[in-house]
This record gives C-alpha cells, sequence and structure tokens, in this order.
C-alpha cells in the first residue's frame, strides 16, 4: 500500500502554479488523490493528499518551495477513525453580512455531532445596493442518530432569529 502525506501551501498567486505543484508531485513517483486549492485575497492556498514515494517529496519540498515562492507544510495524516453512519446533505446559508454567521451556525452543527465535510464562504456586494452579502455552502455528514425534522426546526429558529436565510438538503 502506498504511504500518503498531506501538503498544504500557501503564497502569492501567479499562473502556472498548479501546473509546477502537479509536476514536481508526479516527477517524485506520487499521486494527487485528493485536493482543495482556493486564491484568498491574492494568495493561492491548497491542500493536498498525495500517495506513493511520499519521503522524496518531503524531502524535496524546498526546491519546489523556492521555484514558486509558496511556504509548504507537509504532515503525515494520522490513523483514520471509524466512519460513522451518516447521510449526507448540503447546506447552504446567506445573509446581509455581519460577524458570527460562521460560529453560530457551526456551533449549532458541532452541538449535534454534525461534521462539516467541506465548506465554503464568500462575501459579496448585493446587485442593487451594494450591502455585502454573506453566503456559506458546506457538505454536511449528518449522523443517522440525527432526527432530521428536529434539525431543521432548529434551523428555522436560527433563520426567524437571526435573519439567515438557510437550506438544508440530501445529497
Amino acid at each position: 500500500m502506498a504511504e500518503e502525506m498531506i501538503v498544504i501551501a500557501v503564497g502569492a498567486d501567479q499562473v502556472g502554479l498548479v501546473e509546477q505543484i502537479s509536476d514536481f508531485i508526479q516527477q517524485h513517483e506520487c499521486n494527487i488523490e485528493d485536493s482543495k486549492m482556493a486564491v484568498l485575497a491574492g494568495e493561492f492556498a491548497f491542500i493536498l493528499l498525495i500517495s506513493g514515494n511520499v519521503n522524496a517529496v518531503a524531502e524535496n519540498r524546498q526546491a519546489i518551495s523556492a521555484e514558486t515562492g509558496l511556504d509548504i507544510y507537509i504532515r503525515k495524516p494520522g490513523e483514520r477513525r471509524k466512519i460513522q453512519a451518516s447521510r449526507p446533505y448540503r447546506f447552504t446559508a446567506s445573509c446581509m453580512d455581519h460577524p458570527g454567521v460562521v460560529h453560530r451556525l457551526s456551533t449549532t452543527l458541532s452541538d449535534l455531532g454534525i461534521n462539516i465535510e467541506s465548506m465554503e464562504t464568500k462575501t459579496y456586494a448585493a446587485p442593487d445596493s451594494g450591502t455585502p452579502i454573506f453566503k456559506m455552502e458546506a457538505k454536511l455528514a449528518i449522523p443517522a442518530t440525527v432526527n432530521i425534522h428536529q434539525l431543521r426546526a432548529t434551523l428555522d429558529e436560527i433563520e426567524r432569529r437571526e435573519n439567515i436565510d438557510i437550506e438544508l438538503n440530501s445529497l
């Protein structure tokens, strides 16, 4: 079985970074198994799960760091936990932007044992007024033990109290 490693990098965005990084990984006989990449405020950030000759990547990471200007961190994944029976859901929330939205929603989900498997947030100007609008999209793993009707009622209460539009859809 091939070894695995998590590679995290952050640095100034520029054209060709994905090509440079993927070439480096391929040259060291590794494969990209999973990845998330984004540009935030002009900074490129990514997290990759690679497999193969991961020690060669770790030993030579300073070379790709110097070539790309990215700060690169490497971590061996921990032992994988037994997965609890869960159902996949898509969660979206939007509202006028204000501090604490992510915290409020993530606390509610965490309190119910719901895992956020992936999440993306953004803030943009409303087309007519220019008002800052916040949007959150997430993929959730909802344990089979969570009552979906009670979860929806809890989310409905948050919608009313905090003026947040929330959608929860089964995948």
